[in-house]
């Protein structure tokens, strides 16, 4: 367990280091990337050097930071290369992954400026190995796979993938529903490189994604990054020509996903980051949505909660017939009613009988040693929904005989060990233990909540809260052990808490916000990461250092081991 924290702090160091690097290229507008693009990625480069530099980060100082422990270091390599190879660097970058027309292979393009286009010429030719080709009005150099054009202004890179790769080679895959013996979709048609990159350079105004309304949207708010998804393209990279009920399926999903998107900015402030989401709903989910108006959470059911160390919970509150009419849509009802049906049961029934009024609490989280499991105490609580099917469901064929209804409460069959269950007409109850049920069922005591917890959830649809401080600080030392004190008292002393909060439908969208709050509210978030980084990296390169020195001398000595046991004189 402690080699697996320390590795994947270093995995999420380094993931961090390669982000900034990558932050530090300028990119271009989005009209060149397409209407059809799936999912886009913004980096506001200028707007987080600017925030860097307002801590005393600047660029220079990162690739300091990486070489001084290996100037051998790739990544300080590629940091330097960046700085000098003709890439503007303020700007905005834009990395967008297009599905493939007419079955041809999906591909990904990054978008950059220029400042110095003779500069950035001699540099990729240098790093290529490849002839420098000319376009209509850019240049490019080409591979198999990928393209890379640039023009005077604008760097836009082309890498095709193939999205049937992974189903034609998975040995789970099923078509049909569960016909596994089914042809695998054949590979993806290659592309014509040049002339996709050709279209991207020479994108007409109504095909650009610059048009979209919601892509539009968040690139006002001006965040430091951003992320754009259209859930139907993204659905168009599912390989292959279906049939039957599949492609009623297909066709029922493309309704279900057309028009909806997803937008989302973040933003690195002082003491926290924070996440502003909208979700675009289209036409049918905009119906459903209307018929089943989402409500406000029910706070007394994370309130009620008896405990002042409670370190997390998440509640929600919609109507279950939601999920009932989009699975209609899809067509995919009346399988669900086929596997109710030997318990004379129907789908209606299930969604009818209980709500999607549901909240789960955790507290009084304590590990002991990481090779034991830790201990949590927690409460499940889902509201019913109509008596009468309620009523229906408890009786039916599937659930009767692992119950036995004693007055108003339902009592399972078989012991459940330190787990509590209580089931009535009003609520199903699990908790981790018999007491903390019991106390919480009276109703008469009150959770000691974080003030930005109660703020978060009050008001939404749905509600996360998770205290870190509590969990990290209440982790097994040992854990943490290998690690220098300097870094295991900044990875307690680094972040706070986390809070998630989802609005209710308003026309044809929904808010979230997502907020990461640290325990330095002075500083700002991302200067905070970088040093944390700077450091984690460090760590990382000296260890591996003392890794590879090890290893030459366990070389060494077999070697030595090896030659004197090949003269060794045998004893007579």
């Amino acid at each position: 367990m402690k080699r697996m924290i320390s590795r994947t702090l270093l995995v999420l160091s380094g993931a961090a280091v390669l982000l900034l690097s990558a932050c530090s290229k300028t990119p271009e507008q989005g009209k060149h990337i397409p209407k059809n693009a799936a999912m886009v990625l913004g980096v506001n480069s200028e707007q987080i050097q600017e925030k860097l530099v307002k801590d005393g980060l600047t660029v220079d100082k990162l690739f300091d930071a990486v070489q001084s422990q290996d100037t051998s270091s790739s990544l300080a390599k590629a940091m330097k290369d960046a700085e000098n190879s003709g890439v503007d660097m303020k700007g905005d970058v834009f990395i967008a992954m297009v599905p493939g027309e007419a079955g041809a292979k999906g591909y990904v393009a990054a978008y950059a400026k220029l400042k110095d286009a003779a500069k950035f010429e001699a540099f990729i030719k240098e790093k290529s190995k490849k002839e420098v080709k000319a376009g209509t009005d850019f240049k490019y150099v080409e591979d198999k796979n990928a393209i890379v054009g640039f023009s005077n202004e604008t760097i836009i890179g082309v890498f095709a993938f193939d999205p049937t790769d992974f189903e034609r080679h998975n040995p789970y895959a099923m078509d049909d529903f569960g016909d596994s013996a089914a042809a695998a979709p054949a590979p993806a048609k290659t592309a014509n490189n040049t002339e996709t990159l050709n279209k991207l350079f020479h994108l007409k105004k109504d095909e650009s994604i610059a048009t979209v309304e919601s892509f539009k949207e968040v690139q006002k708010e001006k965040g430091d990054a951003f992320f754009w998804m259209s859930s139907e393209q993204v659905y168009a990279f599912n390989p292959g020509t279906p049939s039957g009920m599949a492609a009623l399926m297909t066709g029922n999903i493309k309704k279900l996903t057309e028009g909806a998107y997803t937008a989302a900015a973040i933003h690195f402030e002082n003491g926290k980051i924070k996440v502003n989401s909208k979700s675009y709903a289209g036409k049918e989910m905009q119906d459903i949505m209307k018929k089943y108006p989402m409500e406000k959470v029910n706070m007394d059911m994370i309130e009620n909660y008896p405990s002042g160390n409670v370190f997390g919970f998440a509640i929600m509150n919609f109507d279950l017939r939601m999920l009932g009419d989009i699975l209609k849509l899809l067509g995919m009802d009346g399988f669900a009613n086929m596997g109710l049906a030997e318990a004379q049961l129907t789908l209606d029934d299930i969604l009818k009988a209980f709500k999607g009024e549901l909240a789960i609490v955790g507290s009084d989280f304590s590990a002991t040693s990481a090779a034991q499991k830790p201990d949590i105490k927690f409460v499940f609580n889902m509201k019913v929904g109509d008596k009468a099917a309620f009523e229906k469901v408890m009786s039916s064929k599937m659930v009767a005989p692992m119950f036995t209804k004693v007055g108003e409460n339902y009592v399972p069959q078989q012991p459940l060990g330190e787990i509590a269950l209580s089931i009535n007409d009003k609520r199903i109850l699990v908790a981790s233990d018999e007491a903390l049920l019991t106390t919480y069922d009276a109703g008469k005591s009150k959770a000691k909540l974080d003030d930005v917890a109660v703020n978060a959830a009050k008001g939404s649809v749905f509600s996360v809260y998770l205290d870190i401080e509590k969990i990290v600080n209440n982790m097994p030392e040992e854990s943490l052990k290998e690690l220098p004190d300097s870094i295991s008292n900044d990875i307690k002393g680094l972040l706070k808490n986390l809070t998630v909060s989802t609005e209710p439908f308003s026309g044809n969208t929904q808010k979230s916000v997502l907020e990461l709050n640290f325990k330095n509210e002075s500083q700002n978030t991302l200067a905070q990461m970088v040093n944390f980084t700077k450091k984690m990296w460090g760590y990382y390169e000296a260890n591996k250092f003392d890794s590879r020195s090890q290893q030459a001398t366990d070389s060494t000595v077999d070697a030595n081991v090896i030659v004197d046991s090949a003269v060794a004189v045998p004893v007579q």
